[in-house]
């Protein structure tokens, strides 16, 4: 993780699309294609040759895109990137990302890339140490969300060091594209850190530095906010040179000139306190753009909690607040020390309540807001009762199921347990079986071998099998 991309080692594959049959246009999808492959390939930022990069603009449809991935993967030692960018979909089937392409009818999912999909052709460079996914789309958090629950690991089925997951928006959040300007919100932003760098004693840009750098530019922007995941070294994957490198930089000075410059030069100029009061209180504008400018105001101007906390606790009660929004909201509140224990109660409620937030999507947000908030043992109580809830499909409590044994070691035996039993049975459809089967896999790879045996068995008998061989 300690050195940059190896240039004949690395790929990368960068795809994108602009132009839509039934989406709006993206005229800003195709800058983003070519200054992306700039910086790769630029010897004073990424390095990588320009044989290890490709483009993939318009792709005419899932498996042209797929093909390149597993191309790339098939010849990489090093470091894989997968970059996407363009209209981003939730399936109306699935708990799942979906990437548009030019000719992708929403209402078929079959028409656009499944983030599942891409994932699986991440995962097979297994000579890769590196991976790092890159969406530049709506919904993208919902890569590590839903269907992609698992997809914070994915290494999780071969032997890496580390990947890393960073999106431009969260899972009900849609991305910016702003008129007239020359890149996407997220990529513009981007690729200024890696053209100009940031001033710092470190040689190079890894992703947590990355993340934070992004964070903090689009947030001051009241932009989208970035989402990011990883797993083992995953964030300490390098990507670029730092152009603003300075060895004599002393840390401690470093640390402290930045913060400031970064508070006091950008972030306050630009938000005078006047502005983002005006802008949280005003009721005609939408409920994410005034917690944002809410939040903002807190963090620049801290004699200003209180009052932030009692006008976003005020908007929480709003009828027609979205629930996944509503979470987030609470989980702020919480983190700016506003009645602590009360709302980890509440999200622990949410967590628990199936008849007012059935959808697993909303329930399992509250849980990661309580591991937010370090109350882990309401977290685990939260899982295991979507778990338990039979109102829920099983699917989708089996990577709740995985997502808890991940995170709380001590109740990896609990999960194993709930995903054997699902998967041994017989009265599920075969691919559901296997698909939690897999997800087995991910979280105990010590089951391989059972696991692959009783596939077998399913595949051999997918609609008959009465037993499952006292496989345990």
């Amino acid at each position: 993780m300690t050195h940059l991309p190896d240039p004949h080692k690395s790929r990368a594959v960068l795809v994108g699309a602009s132009l839509y049959a039934r989406c709006e246009a993206l005229p800003a999808v195709d800058n983003n294609l070519s200054v992306m492959a700039e910086v790769l390939t630029d010897p004073e930022i990424c390095g990588l040759s320009l044989d290890s990069v490709s483009v993939i603009a318009q792709p005419e449809s899932p498996t042209r895109v797929l093909d390149a991935i597993y191309d790339a993967a098939e010849n990489c030692t090093d470091t894989l990137v997968f970059y996407f960018a363009g209209h981003g979909l939730t399936s109306l089937h699935a708990d799942e990302l979906l990437l548009a392409i030019p000719n992708t009818d929403p209402r078929r999912p079959h028409s656009a890339i499944r983030f599942e999909d891409v994932r699986l052709a991440v995962l097979s460079a297994r000579r890769a140490p590196k991976k790092l996914v890159i969406l530049d789309c709506c919904f993208s958090g919902r890569a590590m969300v839903g269907s992609m629950e698992n997809s914070v690991d994915l290494a999780a089925r071969s032997d890496i060091d580390g990947s890393y997951i960073l999106t431009a928006a969260a899972e009900t959040k849609t991305a910016l594209a702003p008129p007239g300007e020359t890149y996407t919100a997220f990529t513009g932003e981007l690729v200024s850190l890696l053209k100009t760098g940031a001033p710092s004693d470190r040689e190079h840009l890894d992703m947590a530095s990355v993340f934070s750098h992004l964070y903090s530019e689009l947030a001051a922007k009241s932009r989208p906010l970035p989402q990011q995941r990883n797993r083992n070294a995953g964030s300490s994957i390098i990507l670029a040179k730092n152009r603003q490198f300075s060895p004599k930089r002393d840390r401690v000075a470093f640390a402290f000139d930045y913060a400031s410059k970064a508070i006091d030069a950008d972030l306050k100029s630009k938000n005078p306190i006047e502005l983002l009061r005006s802008d949280m209180r005003a009721v005609y504008l939408p409920y994410a753009q005034r917690v944002n400018r809410g939040s903002l105001l807190a963090h620049i101007y801290p004699e200003c909690t209180a009052e932030v906390c009692e006008v976003l606790a005020e908007i929480a009660t709003e009828s027609d607040l979205d629930p996944s929004e509503r979470i987030e909201l609470l989980g702020t509140l919480c983190a700016l020390g506003w009645r602590v224990e009360e709302i980890k109660s509440e999200l622990l409620t949410i967590a628990k309540t199936s008849h007012q937030y059935g959808l697993v999507t909303a329930r399992s947000k509250a849980c990661k807001e309580l591991q937010k908030l370090k109350a882990n043992d309401f977290a685990v109580e939260g899982y295991m009762s979507i778990l338990m809830d039979p109102g829920a499909s099983v699917k989708s409590r089996s990577r709740q199921a995985l997502y808890m044994g991940q995170s709380f070691p001590n109740t990896k035996n609990a999960a194993l347990r709930f995903m054997w039993s699902a998967g041994k049975d017989h009265r599920l459809e075969a691919a559901i079986r296997v698909e939690i089967l897999r997800l087995i896999c991910d979280l105990d790879p010590a089951s391989i071998e059972k696991v692959t045996q009783l596939i077998r068995q399913i595949k051999r008998a997918p609609s008959s099998m009465a037993d499952d061989g006292g496989i345990s």
